[in-house]
Protein backbone atom coordinates (compact mmCIF):
# COMPACT_ATOMS: atom_id res chain seq x y z
CA UNK A 1 0.00 0.00 0.00
CA UNK A 2 1.43 3.14 -1.14
CA UNK A 3 -0.49 6.39 0.58
CA UNK A 4 2.25 8.98 0.11
CA UNK A 5 1.33 11.55 3.14
CA UNK A 6 3.24 14.41 0.36
CA UNK A 7 2.18 14.96 -3.06
CA UNK A 8 1.57 17.37 -5.68
CA UNK A 9 -0.58 17.88 -9.21
CA UNK A 10 -0.29 20.36 -11.85
CA UNK A 11 -0.28 20.87 -15.53
CA UNK A 12 2.18 22.34 -17.54
CA UNK A 13 2.89 23.56 -21.41
CA UNK A 14 5.87 21.41 -22.51
CA UNK A 15 6.03 21.96 -26.31
CA UNK A 16 2.89 21.67 -28.16
CA UNK A 17 1.19 19.47 -25.50
CA UNK A 18 -0.47 20.50 -21.89
CA UNK A 19 1.33 17.15 -19.70
CA UNK A 20 -0.33 16.16 -16.68
CA UNK A 21 2.41 16.18 -13.89
CA UNK A 22 2.66 14.74 -10.58
CA UNK A 23 5.08 14.16 -7.72
CA UNK A 24 5.13 12.31 -4.42
CA UNK A 25 6.96 11.36 -1.07
CA UNK A 26 6.89 10.41 2.55
CA UNK A 27 9.02 12.37 3.47
CA UNK A 28 8.74 16.38 2.80
CA UNK A 29 6.59 18.23 0.45
CA UNK A 30 10.15 19.72 -0.85
CA UNK A 31 10.40 16.14 -2.34
CA UNK A 32 7.85 15.64 -3.64
CA UNK A 33 8.04 18.87 -5.91
CA UNK A 34 11.47 17.96 -7.14
CA UNK A 35 9.88 14.42 -7.68
CA UNK A 36 7.43 16.70 -10.09
CA UNK A 37 10.56 19.09 -11.54
CA UNK A 38 12.00 15.40 -12.82
CA UNK A 39 8.66 14.32 -14.03
CA UNK A 40 8.58 17.68 -15.85
CA UNK A 41 12.22 17.06 -17.27
CA UNK A 42 11.25 13.64 -18.65
CA UNK A 43 8.59 14.76 -20.83
CA UNK A 44 10.27 17.81 -22.01
CA UNK A 45 13.18 15.19 -23.40
CA UNK A 46 10.33 13.42 -24.57
CA UNK A 47 8.81 15.86 -26.88
CA UNK A 48 12.38 17.41 -27.75
CA UNK A 49 12.67 15.26 -31.06
CA UNK A 50 9.65 13.53 -32.86
CA UNK A 51 7.91 10.88 -30.20
CA UNK A 52 8.93 7.03 -31.60
CA UNK A 53 7.21 4.01 -29.99
CA UNK A 54 11.42 3.91 -28.66
CA UNK A 55 11.28 6.63 -27.09
CA UNK A 56 8.07 6.19 -25.61
CA UNK A 57 9.54 2.94 -23.91
CA UNK A 58 12.47 4.67 -22.42
CA UNK A 59 10.31 7.94 -21.00
CA UNK A 60 8.02 4.98 -19.64
CA UNK A 61 10.93 3.38 -18.34
CA UNK A 62 12.07 6.33 -16.80
CA UNK A 63 8.55 7.58 -15.17
CA UNK A 64 8.90 3.96 -13.54
CA UNK A 65 12.36 4.48 -12.49
CA UNK A 66 11.25 7.62 -10.71
CA UNK A 67 8.27 6.40 -9.03
CA UNK A 68 10.21 3.47 -7.57
CA UNK A 69 8.58 1.03 -9.52
CA UNK A 70 11.11 -0.20 -12.01
CA UNK A 71 11.43 -3.58 -10.29
CA UNK A 72 9.49 -6.94 -11.00
CA UNK A 73 6.06 -5.52 -9.07
CA UNK A 74 4.53 -2.43 -9.74
CA UNK A 75 2.31 -0.64 -7.18
CA UNK A 76 0.37 2.24 -7.83
CA UNK A 77 0.44 5.20 -5.49
CA UNK A 78 -2.69 6.40 -4.16
CA UNK A 79 -2.47 10.68 -4.42
CA UNK A 80 -5.31 11.18 -2.09
CA UNK A 81 -5.91 13.22 1.58
CA UNK A 82 -5.36 10.91 4.35
CA UNK A 83 -8.39 11.38 6.42
CA UNK A 84 -7.65 9.08 9.45
CA UNK A 85 -4.05 6.66 9.42
CA UNK A 86 -4.96 3.79 12.03
CA UNK A 87 -2.87 1.81 11.67
CA UNK A 88 0.00 0.54 9.28
CA UNK A 89 -2.26 -1.93 7.94
CA UNK A 90 -5.24 0.71 7.64
CA UNK A 91 -5.11 4.20 6.35
CA UNK A 92 -8.72 6.01 5.68
CA UNK A 93 -8.17 8.58 2.70
CA UNK A 94 -11.19 10.80 1.04
CA UNK A 95 -10.55 9.82 -2.86
CA UNK A 96 -11.23 11.48 -5.90
CA UNK A 97 -14.63 12.47 -5.78
CA UNK A 98 -14.68 13.04 -1.65
CA UNK A 99 -16.29 10.03 0.01
CA UNK A 100 -13.70 8.32 2.56
CA UNK A 101 -12.37 4.89 1.75
CA UNK A 102 -10.76 2.52 4.23
CA UNK A 103 -7.47 1.04 2.20
CA UNK A 104 -6.60 -1.93 3.92
CA UNK A 105 -3.78 -4.64 3.82
CA UNK A 106 -5.27 -6.94 6.66
CA UNK A 107 -9.00 -6.90 5.61
CA UNK A 108 -10.41 -7.79 2.58
CA UNK A 109 -13.14 -6.10 1.21
CA UNK A 110 -14.87 -6.89 -2.20
CA UNK A 111 -17.84 -5.42 -3.47
CA UNK A 112 -20.20 -7.86 -5.73
CA UNK A 113 -22.17 -6.18 -8.41
CA UNK A 114 -23.72 -9.60 -9.63
CA UNK A 115 -24.63 -12.76 -7.72
CA UNK A 116 -22.94 -16.19 -8.74
CA UNK A 117 -25.21 -17.82 -11.11
CA UNK A 118 -24.88 -21.79 -12.33
CA UNK A 119 -25.77 -22.11 -16.07
CA UNK A 120 -29.65 -23.11 -14.96
CA UNK A 121 -29.83 -20.61 -13.15
CA UNK A 122 -29.30 -18.60 -16.22
CA UNK A 123 -31.96 -20.57 -17.87
CA UNK A 124 -34.39 -20.25 -15.32
CA UNK A 125 -33.74 -16.88 -15.32
CA UNK A 126 -34.77 -16.27 -19.14
CA UNK A 127 -38.59 -17.70 -17.74
CA UNK A 128 -38.72 -15.79 -14.57
CA UNK A 129 -38.07 -18.49 -12.27
CA UNK A 130 -34.59 -17.79 -11.09
CA UNK A 131 -33.19 -17.74 -7.42
CA UNK A 132 -33.42 -14.21 -6.14
CA UNK A 133 -29.47 -13.04 -6.47
CA UNK A 134 -28.85 -12.49 -2.87
CA UNK A 135 -30.17 -16.32 -2.00
CA UNK A 136 -27.59 -17.38 -4.55
CA UNK A 137 -25.11 -15.20 -3.03
CA UNK A 138 -25.85 -16.50 0.75
CA UNK A 139 -26.12 -20.01 -0.63
CA UNK A 140 -22.28 -19.66 -2.02
CA UNK A 141 -21.04 -18.22 1.06
CA UNK A 142 -22.54 -20.98 3.14
CA UNK A 143 -20.98 -23.16 0.93
CA UNK A 144 -17.09 -21.57 1.53
CA UNK A 145 -18.26 -21.66 5.34
CA UNK A 146 -19.22 -25.25 5.09
CA UNK A 147 -15.71 -25.70 3.52
CA UNK A 148 -13.39 -23.03 5.85
CA UNK A 149 -15.30 -22.99 8.63
CA UNK A 150 -12.56 -20.91 10.28
CA UNK A 151 -13.08 -17.70 8.17
CA UNK A 152 -15.10 -15.40 9.14
CA UNK A 153 -17.47 -13.64 6.71
CA UNK A 154 -19.94 -10.60 6.25
CA UNK A 155 -22.60 -9.78 3.87
CA UNK A 156 -23.55 -6.65 3.34
CA UNK A 157 -26.61 -5.39 0.99
CA UNK A 158 -25.13 -1.80 -0.84
CA UNK A 159 -27.13 0.69 -2.84
CA UNK A 160 -26.04 -1.23 -6.21
CA UNK A 161 -25.38 -5.10 -4.98
CA UNK A 162 -23.51 -6.30 -2.01
CA UNK A 163 -19.75 -6.13 -0.28
CA UNK A 164 -18.47 -8.76 0.91
CA UNK A 165 -15.89 -8.28 4.69
CA UNK A 166 -13.42 -11.41 4.86
CA UNK A 167 -10.84 -12.20 7.60
CA UNK A 168 -8.64 -15.31 8.54
CA UNK A 169 -5.56 -17.60 7.87
CA UNK A 170 -5.22 -17.37 3.93
CA UNK A 171 -6.61 -13.73 3.07
CA UNK A 172 -4.02 -12.52 1.96
CA UNK A 173 -3.37 -10.26 -0.51
CA UNK A 174 -2.76 -12.08 -4.25
CA UNK A 175 -3.72 -15.35 -2.24
CA UNK A 176 -4.43 -18.30 -4.04
CA UNK A 177 -7.79 -18.97 -1.64
CA UNK A 178 -8.55 -15.05 -2.05
CA UNK A 179 -8.16 -15.43 -6.16
CA UNK A 180 -10.68 -19.02 -5.46
CA UNK A 181 -13.29 -16.70 -3.14
CA UNK A 182 -13.21 -13.78 -5.69
CA UNK A 183 -13.92 -16.38 -8.70
CA UNK A 184 -16.88 -17.77 -6.69
CA UNK A 185 -18.11 -14.69 -5.42
CA UNK A 186 -18.46 -12.55 -8.71
CA UNK A 187 -15.83 -10.13 -7.16
CA UNK A 188 -15.31 -7.91 -10.55
CA UNK A 189 -12.16 -8.57 -11.96
CA UNK A 190 -11.25 -5.04 -12.24
CA UNK A 191 -11.75 -4.71 -9.17
CA UNK A 192 -9.09 -7.57 -8.49
CA UNK A 193 -6.95 -5.85 -10.14
CA UNK A 194 -7.03 -2.57 -8.66
CA UNK A 195 -6.10 -4.51 -5.27
CA UNK A 196 -2.98 -5.92 -6.82
CA UNK A 197 -2.04 -2.80 -8.24
CA UNK A 198 -2.80 -0.83 -5.01
CA UNK A 199 -1.40 -3.32 -3.13
CA UNK A 200 -4.89 -2.96 -0.55
CA UNK A 201 -7.93 -3.37 -0.41
CA UNK A 202 -10.73 -0.90 -0.36
CA UNK A 203 -14.22 0.20 0.33
CA UNK A 204 -16.31 3.54 0.47
CA UNK A 205 -17.61 4.12 3.54
CA UNK A 206 -19.63 7.47 2.71
CA UNK A 207 -21.74 8.67 0.09
CA UNK A 208 -21.57 8.93 -3.32
CA UNK A 209 -21.67 13.03 -3.24
CA UNK A 210 -24.46 12.61 -6.25
CA UNK A 211 -26.51 10.30 -4.74
CA UNK A 212 -26.96 13.30 -2.15
CA UNK A 213 -27.49 16.19 -4.80
CA UNK A 214 -24.32 17.91 -3.58
CA UNK A 215 -22.08 19.95 -6.03
CA UNK A 216 -18.63 18.30 -7.47
CA UNK A 217 -16.02 18.20 -4.70
CA UNK A 218 -12.90 20.17 -4.83
CA UNK A 219 -9.93 18.56 -6.71
CA UNK A 220 -6.58 20.26 -4.40
CA UNK A 221 -3.43 20.75 -6.46
CA UNK A 222 -1.21 19.23 -3.15
CA UNK A 223 -1.59 17.37 -0.14
CA UNK A 224 -0.15 21.17 1.43
CA UNK A 225 -3.52 22.37 -0.29
CA UNK A 226 -6.21 20.15 0.52
CA UNK A 227 -7.19 21.04 3.66
CA UNK A 228 -7.98 24.37 2.38
CA UNK A 229 -9.38 23.81 -0.48
CA UNK A 230 -11.37 21.03 1.27
CA UNK A 231 -12.94 22.03 4.42
CA UNK A 232 -15.94 24.11 3.55
CA UNK A 233 -17.06 21.47 0.63
CA UNK A 234 -16.56 18.40 3.52
CA UNK A 235 -18.84 20.46 5.79
CA UNK A 236 -21.44 20.45 3.33
CA UNK A 237 -20.79 17.04 2.65
CA UNK A 238 -21.42 15.84 6.43
CA UNK A 239 -23.88 17.64 7.25
CA UNK A 240 -25.81 15.94 3.81
CA UNK A 241 -24.21 12.23 5.15
CA UNK A 242 -26.03 12.71 8.78
CA UNK A 243 -28.77 10.09 9.10
CA UNK A 244 -27.64 8.39 5.79
CA UNK A 245 -26.23 4.54 5.38
CA UNK A 246 -23.94 3.21 2.65
CA UNK A 247 -24.42 -0.63 3.26
CA UNK A 248 -26.58 -2.91 5.68
CA UNK A 249 -25.59 -6.44 7.30
CA UNK A 250 -26.82 -9.35 6.45
CA UNK A 251 -25.79 -12.14 7.46
CA UNK A 252 -22.09 -13.29 9.00
CA UNK A 253 -20.87 -16.01 9.21
CA UNK A 254 -17.81 -18.02 10.70
CA UNK A 255 -15.65 -16.66 13.87
CA UNK A 256 -16.61 -13.46 15.59
CA UNK A 257 -14.41 -10.55 13.39
CA UNK A 258 -11.72 -9.22 15.20
CA UNK A 259 -9.81 -6.21 14.74
CA UNK A 260 -10.68 -2.46 14.86
CA UNK A 261 -11.26 -2.08 11.04
CA UNK A 262 -14.87 -3.99 10.73
CA UNK A 263 -16.28 -2.13 13.59
CA UNK A 264 -15.02 1.07 12.12
CA UNK A 265 -16.27 -0.16 9.20
CA UNK A 266 -19.79 -0.36 10.21
CA UNK A 267 -19.93 3.03 12.12
CA UNK A 268 -18.74 4.55 9.05
CA UNK A 269 -21.47 3.03 7.02
CA UNK A 270 -23.93 3.92 9.21
CA UNK A 271 -24.62 -0.10 9.40
CA UNK A 272 -26.39 0.37 12.50
CA UNK A 273 -29.19 2.98 11.23
CA UNK A 274 -30.83 0.18 9.33
CA UNK A 275 -31.51 2.16 6.43
CA UNK A 276 -33.22 0.80 3.74
CA UNK A 277 -32.44 3.24 1.48
CA UNK A 278 -28.88 3.24 0.86
CA UNK A 279 -26.35 5.59 -0.63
Amino acid sequence: MNIPPYWVRAERRIGDYTCRLNGFSHSSMQAAWKMLQQHADIMQKFFASTPTAASAQRMRAALRKLRGQDGDTYEACLLEPVWRAVNAENIITRNRYGALVINSTDTCFADVDTAPASLWEQVKGLFGAGTPPERRLLDVMRQIHAEHPRLSMRLYRTAKGWRVLLSGAGIELGSPLVDTLFSRLHVDPLYSGLCRRQACWRARVTPKPWRLNLPRCPRPASSEEAPAALAEWVQEYERACEGRAVCRLVESFGPRMQGEIPALHDELCGVHLHRDTLV
